[in-house]
């Protein structure tokens, strides 16, 4: 099969000449270019102005930056220059330009294709000392001013725009290696596209119609009509009649308002009568199509008679994909022909070329802190300086103001030695005392007797917290049927509940960290050395394990509240609303593998072994030297893939770097897994 080189069909047969054509339109006052004065128009309107608005301002207040990967820094650089772009991961917002182009002035501009359909920008750029071609300029071409927009009948490239036709201009005037040229869903050579608000356009025409009769409607029949009716029996002249309709023309409300009727005459305000067109309903209705057009139901919510606010989740979430899409069209379209236009002026068309990109549009994917929480937590996400970078910037959260944690340096201030191959299991601790065989680290056996202790903790504390989720039900219900939904936003918890839930983490950390000591025993490879807690280590753990239970609590307390006060509503059973909070709070207490009780479970563990091994450290003999190792941290991050095999002179300068038994620069905070361990010889 050989390759096709040349095409022999054509996209679009509608057109005169290249001047584009729309095949699927099919009302006359909506064929280009005629369309661009009818949205006009509709634009007006104060619900489509409140949709354009919607979607314009979103798209405007999101972060439109410069990926440069895979491209060369110089050649990013110079188009985020251009197009006034910051660098992704890079650039920090700096002086505002005076000169070039405003991206967000540029992007206010583009993103009036989605009223017209189209939107078009000439490129002009000037050339410097260097040799460098820089966009200077992106002039708009509004669509008023297009005559005829041309395309390719086979490829359906564009091929230009026209604005004034002369016989003395080539056509196209303006070619398109010149132009940005924004085409909103554009179907083969139709370039342009389709409006937003083109589906608005029926709903739109009649409620036109239907404010004039409703406004025509209220001036002539609101009121009612002053009425003189002759009384029965009576004959009047045709000057009593004439008479009597000039008093009523002129008769006005007002606080003092009267009328003295003539002789044989009934004055009386007759109003309309029988079953009338509810125009104002139908009015509403065409609002609600407006909406729907546009997937912008959440507009309505509270307005209509059916409904709940609960679809307002869905609703916003279909809108926010909507968001997405057009973002990325527009991200799409700047890459393609201005960023790629600006490297082929300076480096040629098999350069890389850095892509335009948005993100943060809308309320999308509603990552909250909760749920980055329980992703680190469960080992979904390791807490990497990327992840930091993107947190900081979906939550428009400044930029870190210091300098990144720097590796480990030794007390003297040089940097410490980088790791070295792990010790044979015979080597000996170097030291002067009796020595006897020194074990290598049991790193699966810490990792172990942890996951252990971890799993032992969580089942008790689910055993031990059903009087807890009691204590919060029973504190919701009596403040909701109280009428105090103010009073859910402070549980109390019995001091008694509390402290079992402590004993059950105290009891799990002791245990660990005599296991923990008995393992750094082993290792030392001294004779001598006591495994035994002291009373400071003890009180330490008793005083880790209450503040471990005190913020598992506070996160229950949390999560009873949160769920209490999106149930509560005014006329909610104080009784479903307390079922509401019991299954949300059992549910957490019966998660296993992530989330709040497991994962400070986690935290409070890795403390206990780091105590218990502590303990151990302090009976050898100065001199000893120490290393750190994460070979337990599977989901490591940057500051501890740093640390990682760095060596210490003494035990205060490792608890410097591991103060509660797990790195302190660790960014990934309760998964954090590394330890320390004595150096034997042939180690260090």
């Amino acid at each position: 099969m050989t390759a096709p080189t040349r095409m022999i069909g054509m996209v679009d047969d509608t057109q005169y000449g290249t001047i584009v054509g729309d095949v699927y339109e099919h009302i006359p006052d909506l064929y280009y270019p005629t369309s661009v004065r009818v949205f006009s128009e509709m634009r007006r309107d104060s619900r489509l102005a409140a949709i354009i608005d919607g979607y314009g301002l979103q798209l405007r207040r999101a972060q439109w930056q410069l990926d440069g990967s895979g491209c060369r820094p110089e050649v990013t650089q110079l188009v985020a220059d251009c197009l006034g772009l910051n660098v992704v991961g890079v650039d920090r917002a700096g002086g505002a330009r005076r000169r070039g182009v405003s991206w967000n002035d540029h992007l206010r501009s583009a993103l009036l294709s989605q009223v017209f359909g189209h939107y078009a920008f000439e490129m002009e750029a000037e050339v410097g000392t260097d040799g460098r071609a820089r966009l200077t300029t992106l002039a708009e071409r509004i669509p008023a001013t297009i005559a005829a927009i041309h395309a390719d009948p086979k490829t359906g490239a564009l091929l230009g725009i026209d604005q004034q036709l002369t016989t003395r201009q080539r056509s196209p005037q303006i070619p398109a290696d010149r132009l940005v040229f924004y085409s909103r869903d554009r179907e083969g050579a139709s370039w342009q596209g389709t409006s937003l608000i083109r589906a608005a356009y029926a709903p739109w025409l009649l409620k036109r119609e239907m404010i004039r009769v409703a406004a025509i409607s209220n001036r002539r029949w609101g009121a009612g009509v002053p009425v003189a009716e002759a009384a029965p029996g009576t004959n009047p002249t045709q000057a009593q009649l004439q008479a009597a309709q000039q008093m009523m023309s002129q008769a006005r409300a007002g606080d003092q308002a009267g009328v003295a009727a003539p002789p044989g005459f009934l004055v009386k305000i007759v109003g309309l009568s029988g079953s009338v067109p509810d125009t104002v309903g139908f009015i509403r209705f065409l609002n609600q199509e407006i909406a729907t057009s546009v997937l912008m139901g959440h507009l309505d919510l509270g307005t209509t008679e059916t409904g709940s606010r609960a679809l307002g989740t869905a609703f916003i979430d279909s809108w926010t994909l909507s968001l997405e899409a057009e973002g990325e069209s527009i991200a799409d379209t700047a890459t393609r022909q201005a960023a790629a236009r600006i490297v082929d002026w300076n480096w040629g068309e098999d350069e890389p070329v850095p892509r335009v990109v948005v993100s943060g549009i809308g309320s999308r994917r509603e990552v909250t802190a909760e749920s980055l929480q329980l992703l680190l937590n469960s080992g979904a996400l390791s807490a990497d300086p990327g992840l930091e970078a993107w947190v900081r910037r979906e939550y428009r959260l400044p930029e870190r103001t210091g300098a990144p944690v720097p590796a480990p340096t030794a007390r003297g201030g040089t940097p410490r030695p980088t790791a070295t191959p792990a010790a044979d299991p015979g080597a000996d601790v170097v030291t002067d005392g009796p020595k006897v065989a020194a074990a290598a680290p049991d790193a699966a056996g810490l990792d172990a007797a942890h996951q252990q202790a971890v799993q032992d903790m969580t089942a008790g504390w689910e055993q031990e917290s059903p009087p807890l989720v009691e204590a919060m039900t029973e504190t919701v219900s009596s403040e909701l049927a109280a009428g105090m939904i103010v009073g859910v936003g402070a549980l109390v918890v019995p001091p008694a509940v509390t402290a079992a839930l402590a004993g059950v983490v105290s009891a799990g950390m002791l245990a660990l960290a005599e296991s923990a000591a008995a393992g750094a025993v082993k290792e030392a490879g001294r004779s001598g050395l006591s495994a035994a807690l002291p009373k400071d280590a003890r009180e330490r753990i008793d005083q880790q394990a209450q503040a471990t239970t005190d913020l598992i609590v506070a996160g229950f307390a949390s999560a009873a509240t949160r769920t209490a006060l999106g149930q509560a509503g005014a006329d909610t059973d104080p009784v479903q609303v307390a079922g509401a909070v019991r299954a949300a709070l059992t549910d957490l207490a019966q998660a296993k593998d992530s989330g709040l009780v497991a994962g400070n479970l986690a935290a409070a563990a890795t403390t206990a072994q780091g105590i218990g091994r502590e303990v151990v450290f302090y009976q050898l003999p100065a001199g000893t030297r120490f290393k750190a190792t994460e070979v337990n941290d599977r989901h490591r991050c940057e500051p501890c893939t740093e640390v990682d095999g760095t060596e210490y002179d003494s035990l205060a300068d490792a608890l410097a770097d591991y103060p509660t038994g797990r790195y302190r620069a660790c960014l990934g905070r309760d998964r954090c897994r590394g330890f320390l361990h004595p150096i034997t010889e042939g180690e260090g």
